[in-house]
């Protein structure tokens, strides 16, 4: 009988951590990956963000171009502004900051590679730890006893018995459906997120991309589009919420690779389509229904993809390790019931994830209400940016005139952003601040001072003359 302390379906980054952990715990571990190898069903990149190399330090210290040979470290990122003629309006490049607390992230922004290398790479820890891993395993339910979970069963009608099983089983979460958890995400729950892969030799992107490992691409006409870079080659895409789409998503995704900027681009770089790719990703406010008897759901299946921008392999990876900790104790105890299990929750608030949800719903409705509404308020938003940022540095006017004339255009967007930052940014600001508030003002008060000062702005500059000597 194939008989385990702990099951774990699911062998990408979150199950490997899980596994880990499980068996460097003393536990009887298996987790199931569905292709051959784990990573092969997964042909999409990925950015690593420095906080899995600070919190996994003895881990993300082997990561390495010869184990992962698509890896290439970014310093940089830029953002290009599109307006509604579907124009680069302008773009702005950005480095770490002076106030980023700790290295790797004083260094770079993200450590990109493609996830079939990286998924193997991760998951020879787990075995190397003692784990057992079985691929090309489709695992398709749950084993039952008198109405508890207590194993699952693979597509060939082969179970396996465990106390606990772990979901580690992405967006579409066999665990999460038949332990009854969750049915289905609703459609403001989750996104559909097309992507074209480009290849391009790897000195063309050092020479003219030079440290740049990211660009967001803000539209006025289609959902912000990411673009990753990798050693020889990137990632385009877009996405947006189930319920935003009104034409297919590839129509928006084009839109981006047809801009004149872009084709640019795909020029000097001798870039060259490789391949269509399309993925479901989970983008949540707030994870709910994380765990039952006997079962606990981790990243992508539990809900836990950051809600501003939806990385998800860093929040896998943490609450993969929470959770298999949590089995241990439970199997120690012999207690596997849903209340025993609570702790998986209690755990994952208390870390950086937790941390990162306690603003979920601002940052997650934000977000939603910005980037992802193109029409409804990238439209406006864009050209306000470029008339603050861009304007300035324009030549058809004295300096001084110029800038009366950016203060007296900014007026034009106040009835369309006024109520945008009193609706979505104020309450983000009040929940960061929430301790501090006794010290800020009253943000309703900010907002019925501002244009009235913007008002009382001249509309024309005295003369002056030089002094007589």
């Amino acid at each position: 009988m194939n008989t385990y302390d702990l099951i774990i379906v699911g062998a990408g980054p979150g199950g490997s951590v899980t596994a880990k952990t499980a068996a460097e715990n003393g536990l009887k571990t298996v987790f199931f990956e569905r292709g051959r190898k784990p990573g092969e069903k997964n042909s999409s990149g990925c950015g690593l963000g420095p906080r899995m190399f600070r919190d996994f330090p003895d881990l993300m210290k082997e990561l390495t171009p010869d184990k992962c040979p698509s890896m290439r470290e970014g310093r940089a990122s830029r953002n290009y502004f599109i307006n509604k003629d579907d124009v680069v309006a302008g773009y702005i490049m950005a480095r770490p900051t002076e106030s980023v607390s700790y290295e790797p992230a004083k260094s770079w922004i993200t450590m990109n590679v493609y996830r079939s290398e990286f998924d193997p790479w991760i998951a020879k820890f787990a075995t190397e730890a003692g784990a057992e891993l079985k691929t090309s395993t489709l695992i398709v339910d749950l084993l039952k006893e008198n109405g508890k979970v207590c194993g699952v069963i693979d597509e060939k009608g082969q179970k396996y018995h465990a106390p606990i099983v772990i979901g580690a089983d992405g967006v579409i979460s066999m665990v999460a459906q038949k332990s009854g958890l969750r049915l289905k995400w609703n459609q403001n729950q989750v996104t559909l997120v097309p992507q074209y892969d480009f290849y391009a030799p790897s000195d063309k992107i050092d020479d003219i991309m030079g440290d740049e490992t990211l660009g967001i691409w803000w539209g006025s006409t289609f959902p912000s589009s990411y673009q990753v870079f990798f050693r020889e080659s990137f990632h385009q895409g877009l996405g947006n919420w189930m319920n935003w789409w009104d034409k297919n998503p590839l129509y928006y995704l084009n839109r981006v690779i047809n801009l004149k900027y872009y084709q640019r681009l795909l020029k000097i770089l001798e870039a060259k389509p490789r391949e269509l790719q399309a993925h479901l990703l989970p983008w949540l406010d707030y994870p709910y229904n994380t765990h039952t008897d006997g079962v606990i759901l981790i990243g992508d299946a539990g809900g836990f993809p950051c809600p501003l921008e939806a990385e998800g392999i860093y929040p896998a990876m943490v609450t993969g390790k929470i959770a298999a900790e949590v089995a241990a104790e439970a199997i120690s105890s012999g207690d596997f019931t849903k209340d025993s299990l609570k702790k998986f929750d209690e755990r994952w608030k208390n870390t950086s994830i937790g941390e990162e949800f306690e603003v979920g719903s601002e940052l997650w409705t934000i977000w939603k209400a910005l980037p992802f509404s193109p029409n409804e308020t990238m439209s406006w938003f864009v050209p306000m940016i470029m008339e603050i940022l861009g304007g300035i540095f324009d030549w058809s006017q004295p300096h001084a005139k110029r800038v009366r004339q950016i203060v007296s255009h900014m007026r034009s967007y106040m009835p369309k952003a006024t109520p945008f930052v009193m609706k979505y940014v104020f309450p983000l600001v009040a929940k960061i601040f929430e301790d501090d508030l006794d010290k800020l003002m009253d943000p309703k008060k900010i907002m019925k001072v501002l244009p009235k000062i913007l008002n009382m702005l001249p509309q024309k500059k005295k003369k002056r003359g030089g002094q007589e000597k």
